[in-house]
């Protein structure tokens, strides 16, 4: 990487104590969900990426490889530390009430869904919609919910989700940031991108990369060292973000560059600070540079 990670910090609500880290219990597995769109024909409209499942299920195929252990040693793949396979959606009935909250929205559903994992990826068209991203459905649901799905209608990890990776154009953009902690329930990290990301073959071992990386160093980290593409398109640069809260700085911080996908937190008992961290310099499509 030519371009050191920086980080910026914010303040938003009380201060209470740091998170310690969450025991895993005996036989217990994390889980692992995705979502993937690649052919808007079922009422939305969006332009045909026929990669974007390739790349979201070559991380999910990643992040629950058990691998082989012989004689207490894990020879490859994650053994004891491989999240268990909750559920793999491309396609099909994918509907805004999946990841809206019934708190937030009458007419969200996310329990059994988006929130029943404890790391889930989501790969979708996105946009900036007036300082919230807005991701693309693949239907136009009854009931309340419609072709998107926003930022404003979610209340993510207030019964399990950790980490939720958004594959997803404008997901973290630097305009949003002092809000997407409105988004959390106990939720740990959001990991997203400024401006344009990019879909294609090339790219799908660095999703795989990503989720390998993420057992051995900061899933922060990951996320920065694998998704930071310079001049991807010729001109313009592919810019990831990851995004942590806590309780306070310090807490927001050490989940921020401590969590890994093997050393996972307790949940955060408030959020009192949003700590965010990117690629100087990175100059995407569709915003401005970092």
């Amino acid at each position: 990487m030519s371009t050191l990670p920086m980080t910026r910090l914010g303040a938003v609500g009380a201060i209470m104590a740091a998170a310690t880290l969450l025991p895993d219990p005996a036989g217990a597995r994390y889980e692992a969900k995705m979502y993937a769109i690649t052919v808007w024909n079922a009422g939305c409209a969006g332009g045909t990426r026929n990669a974007w499942d390739d790349m979201v299920d070559a991380w999910y195929d990643e992040i629950t490889d058990t691998g082989f252990s012989l004689f207490g040693w894990c020879l490859w793949g994650h053994c004891g530390d491989a999240f268990s396979r909750d559920g793999s959606w491309v396609n099909g009935s994918i509907a805004n009430s999946w990841f809206a909250d019934a708190s937030v929205v009458s007419w969200g559903n996310d329990t059994p869904r988006l929130d029943d994992g404890d790391a889930v990826m989501i790969g979708t068209h996105g946009a900036d919609s007036a300082g919230v991203w807005s991701g693309t459905m693949r239907i136009n649901e009854a009931g309340g919910g419609d072709c998107n799905l926003r930022r404003d209608e979610m209340e993510i990890g207030d019964s399990d989700l950790e980490f939720l990776h958004l594959s997803s154009c404008n997901s973290m953009d630097d305009n949003q940031w002092s809000n997407w902690w409105r988004a959390f329930g106990r939720a740990h990290q959001v990991d997203g991108f400024h401006g344009f990301m990019w879909i294609g073959t090339g790219l799908i071992s660095n999703y795989r990369n990503f989720a390998d990386d993420a057992f051995s160093s900061a899933i922060s980290d990951a996320w920065l060292d694998n998704h930071y593409v310079p001049n991807i398109s010729g001109t313009d640069d592919q810019c990831p973000v990851a995004y942590a809260v806590g309780a306070n700085q310090a807490d927001a911080t050490n989940r921020l560059f401590n969590e890994r996908y093997d050393n996972v937190f307790a949940d955060p008992g408030s959020i009192g600070w949003w700590h965010v961290t990117y690629i100087a310099g990175c100059d995407p499509a569709n915003e401005g540079a970092l």
